[in-house]
């Protein structure tokens, strides 16, 4: 309150000085500068262009060519003309890397006001004519086409099964220019797209296929693998899509010694589990004297087994 009070003292002063000294010319100026309406222009295009020309072109010229830019020319009113040149001046000017620490700079905000009127002109033009232009044809690479059949019917697939190797350019499987379509290629992907339909809707006429998965000989069979049920140890995992709804039977053929025998017969009491999705559907009691000379060799089978 009595901060107050003292402000109101003082206003009501200056009132009764003005009116009784109308001669004092000074209160208009005042009155004009304190005007919220008011405020100053912004720097036209010519004198942004002395601001380039006097703290940039010292080291971007066609002789220094300072990071591969020459702004001698540069036109701020028309950065179209430059519009790469204008989005790395922008880009330079945001992170307060141009001009360079300990070069001189212009006052206040110049360098902020240029940006600005840089991104202003490039804006407006983006809006009048907002087409990009044509995007090349592109192809999906082996991670894009397994991500759509992924997203589009809930299928994992190993697209290296059935697509090339990607070309590559700079190292980037991406690139439109070397992802293009030859005729043997079309093919490839014709016979993906079969392949993947027949997995997700199935196929009940189907003939029976064989598919073989190995295992390194020197991958370790006394530590648990991953993907492999808790409380096992060794053998394999992988992951299979089954073509349809049916019976399926598993074989396991194993390592032998150079005599013909099995590799840990010296281990009484071993069982082989065969689980799909984590849940058991075949237990084997391991044979541990069963050799290459044997009928089916050092090879056991489970009886069909229905999935679906």
């Amino acid at each position: 309150m009595k901060s107050v009070a003292a402000v109101l003292g003082v206003t009501g002063m200056a009132l009764i000085l003005l009116a009784g000294s109308p001669e004092v010319g000074v209160a208009p100026r005042a009155a004009f500068a304190a005007h919220p309406d008011l405020a100053p222009l912004p720097p036209s295009p010519d004198a942004l262009d002395e601001v380039v020309d006097r703290y940039c072109t010292q080291c971007h010229n066609e002789r220094r060519l300072v990071g591969n830019l020459n702004l001698e020319d540069f036109d701020v009113a028309d950065p179209t003309s430059r519009a790469v040149v204008a989005e790395r001046v922008i880009r330079k000017l945001r992170a307060g890397m141009m001009p360079p620490q300990g070069r001189r700079r212009p006052a206040g905000d110049t360098l902020g006001v240029l940006a600005a009127q840089l991104e202003a002109s490039l804006d407006a033009a983006a809006m009048e004519q907002p087409d990009p232009g044509h995007k090349t044809f592109q192809r999906l690479n082996r991670a894009e086409y397994e991500a759509a059949v992924r997203a589009l019917l809930d299928v994992e697939i190993d697209a290296g099964n059935y697509l090339p190797l990607d070309t590559k350019s700079a190292n980037f499987d991406n690139i439109a220019d070397v992802q293009m379509l030859s005729a043997t290629t079309l093919t490839t992907y014709l016979n993906a797209a079969a392949e993947v339909a027949r997995l997700a809707v199935g196929d009940p006429e189907a003939a029976p296929s064989t598919v073989t998965y190995t295992n390194s000989g020197y991958a370790s069979q006394w530590d648990r693998m991953e993907g492999a049920p808790r409380g096992t140890r060794g053998g394999v995992s992988v992951v299979h899509h089954f073509p349809a709804d049916g019976l399926y039977t598993f074989q396991m053929t194993f390592e032998h010694t150079t005599t013909g025998g099995f590799y840990g017969r010296v281990t009484p009491g071993e069982e082989v589990d065969v689980s799909i999705d984590g849940e058991p559907v075949a237990l084997l009691a391991v044979d541990r004297w069963m050799n290459v000379a044997d009928p089916k060799g050092v090879m056991m089978e489970t009886e069909p087994v229905f999935v679906t």
